[in-house]
């Protein structure tokens, strides 16, 4: 067996990257079918230095080697082995335990082992049946739930699926699908960053990519690298070094014979490496599966170990095997090949990013009818005798869709098809014909139009009130809501577009004949695309999303021209994750409470303050319970501070939901107690303030 080998750094300067070379200081035995494919490194919690390379062979099945190369364990499976991850204080039988999966190439099968720390020993626990083929994948915790998932990818089908793993409590391990997406070609390897809630795919002969790794993220992605980028061939493995707050993304570039090097907080390319031979342990060609470890493993390596597999294994020429390097080598690589990009002292302070508070809904509504994206909006009505049958008025946005008006409990009271209506708002006290209605307006984008109802106060139904099709002059209607002057007391729609940014102020009107007409007082121009908005009636401001860039701020008055200020960002100097979707306001009493913004991007919601400069207060996610799933994606959002009866007794927000997974079926929108909300962030309830009160006086 080889033993260590002395270490050295060269650096070869290209015509467009620096190249660091290095070498292993150790190798397993060779493999005994000549065909390794995946490792990951198990530590040991009593003594590290007694760690294990938990790997996988396609003939053998798992093989298990000591921090020396030595062969320990042999379990055949049915089947080729393909991927292997690892995880720890997963719960087995009610106790905490370390959970390996493994994957059966080509086969719908993940299974499932967990060791015994003083015997170094696997023992089989479980096994899942996925839906498409395995070729890779990875182990999830959710740094939102702490809920325990794998990812298996499908090769060929260019699938990706996630699971959630659920102990039986007979200390077995199942999973339920939760999350299915494709990525495009062939997907092979898969990591997951547990802390940034990020997971990597490989597609091989094509690209890198990161997605978020809750299940309610949907398909959205970004590309780290590509073929023709800074890869040169094909990528299998991929590996994820973590270190109070920084790291390194690592993937093997296969046919290049190096190792590509990404930074872990912005995935910035940071540089190559290869493995060459010394003293007695060859160079590594084609590697494939690859692992790494920032714990101290004993004396042999102890800043942590990265281990890659050797498609050659020439000095002597062997079965392919595993090669051993110290992270110490693999750091002095990197900090040659991009001295900026060197990891700082564990002295030096980090940057923590900012962790949203996690709520759960109580409530989910019924989902919509169409499989399609077709939920949008919400606004809430109160009811002014009995809170308890308050409604949710909900938009279908598809051309068969309309208005949808929803009880508290999530049933349906009524719908109205009337076309694709996007956003919806709603506003008390408007004199029609001599009497107070709540008004409830929307854009209609099936044909342009502004589109006016009321809401009987006996049936909780919609009628139709609008004198004529009002027809708006923008591009598309899209994003919508309504204003009450705290000058005049008259009424106002703001309707903007999509794409194009325009917005338009129309001033509703009684007709004198029990309808309601509207004429256009004003138009401006917010830049790109826009949609969510919200006015405020007591401090006279109207904030608009402008998706891409920011949350503004103008003067809601039709005369109030078009000076703004940025509310919130999408930048690196914000906490809006683009798009920039729904906008609501909590009232409270004197001119307090917030603004709410969704940041469909990141699934999560930012608090401000309503008055003074918006300062902003922090963010909150509506995570999944056992019964009902969390949201995703959100669009359009609501909220009250009023008390809703015994269900809701502190008031209520009301969410979009884009991905509807538990059980899964059609978009929907979820109800959360404010109480939740107020708690998590240490905000207001304040349910003495009247939202009916507005535009009585």
């Amino acid at each position: 067996m080889k033993r260590w080998s002395l270490l050295f750094v060269l650096l070869v300067l290209s015509a467009s990257h620096i190249f660091a070379q290095g070498s292993a200081a150790g190798e397993t035995q060779p493999s005994p079918n000549n065909a390794v494919v995946a490792v990951s490194i198990w530590v040991n919690p009593f003594d590290a230095a007694q760690s294990l390379l938990i790997t996988t062979e396609e003939e053998a099945g798992i093989i298990t080697y000591d921090l020396d190369g030595k062969e320990r364990q042999v379990l055949a499976v049915a089947g080729e082995a393909g991927q292997v991850d690892v995880r720890y204080d997963v719960m087995l039988n009610g106790k905490l335990s370390t959970l390996i999966a493994v994957g059966i190439n080509d086969a719908p099968t993940i299974l499932f082992y967990t060791i015994d720390p003083e015997k170094r020993e696997l023992s089989a626990v479980g096994e899942l049946k996925t839906t498409v083929p395995h070729a890779g994948l990875c182990l999830f915790v959710s740094p939102v739930t702490n809920r325990h998932y794998v990812f298996n990818t499908g090769g060929d089908e260019g699938i990706v699926e996630q699971y959630e793993l659920i102990d039986d409590a007979s200390g077995a391990i199942t999973g339920q699908l939760q999350r299915l997406f494709p990525v495009g070609g062939e997907t092979k390897g898969c990591t997951a960053d547990d802390e940034l809630n990020n997971i990597y795919v490989t597609e091989g002969d094509a690209a890198i990519w990161r997605y978020n790794g809750e299940p309610e993220a949907g398909m959205e992605r970004s590309l780290v690298d590509s073929v023709g980028g800074n890869i040169e061939t094909e990528l299998e493995g991929i590996t994820l070094y973590q270190s109070k707050g920084e790291g390194y993304l690592i993937a093997p570039d296969q046919k290049a014979n190096r190792f590509l090097v990404y930074k872990r907080d912005n995935q910035d390319f940071v540089g190559t490496f290869t493995l060459n031979a010394a003293s007695g342990i060859d160079e590594v060609t084609e590697p494939a599966g690859v692992s790494v470890v920032s714990a101290a493993l004993g004396d042999a390596y102890p800043n942590g170990l990265f281990v890659t597999s050797d498609d050659a294994n020439t000095d002597p020429d062997e079965n392919v095997n595993f090669k051993l390097v110290s992270w110490t080598t693999i750091a002095d690589l990197i900090a040659q090949s991009s001295p900026a990009a060197a990891m700082s002292t564990p002295e030096a302070e980090q940057q923590v990013a900012e962790k949203p508070f996690i709520v759960q809904a109580s409530v989910e509504t019924e989902p919509v009818p169409s499989g399609v994206d077709a939920a949008d909006d919400a606004a809430i009505w109160i009811h002014p005798i009995d809170t308890s049958l308050s409604t949710i008025i909900a938009t279908d946005k598809t051309d068969a869709g309309g208005l949808v008006v929803h009880n508290l409990d999530g049933s349906i009271l009524q719908q109205v098809a009337i076309g694709a209506v996007n956003n919806v708002d709603l506003r008390y006290n408007f004199l029609l014909d001599g009497s107070l209605i709540t008004i409830v307006a929307a854009t209609n984008r099936t044909n342009n139009s502004l589109i006016l109802y009321r809401v009987n106060e006996n049936t909780r139904e919609l009628d139709n009130v609008a004198a004529r099709d009002i027809i708006s002059d923008v591009k598309e209607v899209y994003g919508f809501c309504l204003y009450v002057s705290p000058k005049s007391g008259l009424y106002y729609a703001f309707i903007n577009s999509t794409e194009t940014g325009n917005v338009e102020q129309w001033e509703l009107f009684d007709t004198g004949k029990g309808k309601v007409d509207a004429k256009k007082v004003r138009e401006f121009q917010v830049g790109t695309q826009t949609e969510g908005c919200v006015a405020d009636d007591e401090l006279g401001f109207f904030y608009i999303g402008e998706e891409d860039v920011a949350v503004w701020k103008y003067g809601a008055e039709p005369d109030a021209g078009t000076d703004r200020t940025a509310v919130d960002t999408t930048d690196e100097k914000g906490h809006l994750t683009d798009d920039v979707e729904g906008l609501t306001l909590y009232y409270a009493s004197q001119g307090q409470g917030y603004l709410l913004a969704s940041s469909q991007g990141s699934s999560e919601y930012a608090v401000y303050e309503r008055a003074e400069n918006n300062a902003y207060l922090g963010k909150f996610i509506v995570s999944e319970s056992d019964t009902i799933d969390g949201t995703s994606g959100t669009d359009g959002i609501d909220v009250t501070n009023a008390s809703l009866g015994t269900q809701f007794p502190s008031g209520v927000f009301v969410a979009q939901d884009d991905s509807n997974i538990k059980p899964d079926s059609n978009q929907n929108f979820k109800l959360v107690s404010w109480n939740l909300i107020a708690q998590g962030l240490g905000l207001a309830t304040d349910t003495t303030f009247n939202p009916r009160s507005i535009g009585s006086k």
